[in-house]
């Protein structure tokens, strides 16, 4: 074999070595770029000023979700079963659940594994979205199902789809979802083969297998998920589904937003 020959085997080899590193380093890393909880003492005193109780639900011996579940101040109309984001806890915006309230809806907030004071951690997709189905599957136990109606916000837009395509709740409602998180690998890290995702949250294959109505609210300022992509789960939607585009609205505190507030009177009533 010649140097010449030599020298470039020896650069391929290289850049296979470099490769092959930084897809193994991706793949131990990727829970520290998706999730960023906030951890809570079990003994932390919630403020909230609605009514509300803290749950925990035992999905696997060992691992304990604990969810905030807030109750509206007369009859209930039915449960919105809330599907957070990939950052803190149930320790948030009283808003996030007022605005459900106010409408006469009770509220349950799950938190994911290593979030709040839910116990164990995640390691792949399975823990992510079984974990919401066993809680789901038990709040069936409490309300009438046609009653429940599921929303997601941000990553929890992927959690709420799988959910509502397992199940036959009220509606399926998603605040600035995405594609799929393949979608957003493709996007960010194009170089990486797909197997290597651990959560690849298939929106896209969920939302067609949902027969129930679907409300999508995307942020035409979303600068985390950008709604050039996300807007293609519009092309999934059903003839009676709806989508809305909140203009000047960035990814955070959607729920805030007037044009969100004020539609759904209309959308829950509708489903």
């Amino acid at each position: 074999m010649g140097k010449q020959k030599k020298t470039v085997y020896s650069f391929i080899g290289t850049i296979v070595v470099l490769y092959i590193g930084v897809c193994v380093y991706f793949y131990a890393i990727q829970n520290k770029i998706l999730f960023h909880p906030s951890v809570l003492d079990q003994d932390h005193q919630y403020s909230y000023s609605f009514d509300f109780e803290e749950r925990t639900f035992e999905v696997e011996e060992g691992i304990r979700i604990h969810a905030i579940h807030a109750k509206a101040p007369d009859s209930t109309k039915g449960l919105i079963f809330f599907c957070h984001g990939n950052a803190r806890s149930n320790e948030t915006n009283p808003a996030v659940f007022e605005i459900f309230l106010n409408q006469g809806y009770d509220v349950l907030y799950p938190d994911y594994r290593g979030f709040g004071k839910s116990s164990g951690e995640l390691e792949d997709e399975g823990d992510l979205i079984g974990d919401f189905l066993t809680i789901y599957s038990r709040m069936k136990r409490e309300y009438n199902e046609k009653d429940i109606v599921v929303v997601g916000y941000s990553l929890g837009s992927g959690v709420a789809a799988q959910v509502a395509a397992a199940n036959d709740p009220k509606a399926l409602m998603i605040w600035t979802p995405y594609y799929s998180m393949v979608d957003m690998k493709d996007s960010s890290y194009p170089f990486l083969p797909t197997f290597l995702l651990k959560y690849r949250l298939r929106t896209d294959l969920a939302l067609p297998k949902v027969e129930e109505p679907i409300t999508i609210f995307y942020a035409r300022n979303d600068e985390i998920l950008p709604i050039e992509r996300s807007l293609n789960l519009t092309k999934l939607l059903k003839e009676d589904d709806e989508y809305f585009i909140l203009e000047n609205q960035g990814h955070n505190h959607v729920y805030t937003n007037q044009e969100l507030v004020s539609r759904l009177p209309e959308i829950l009533e509708r489903n």
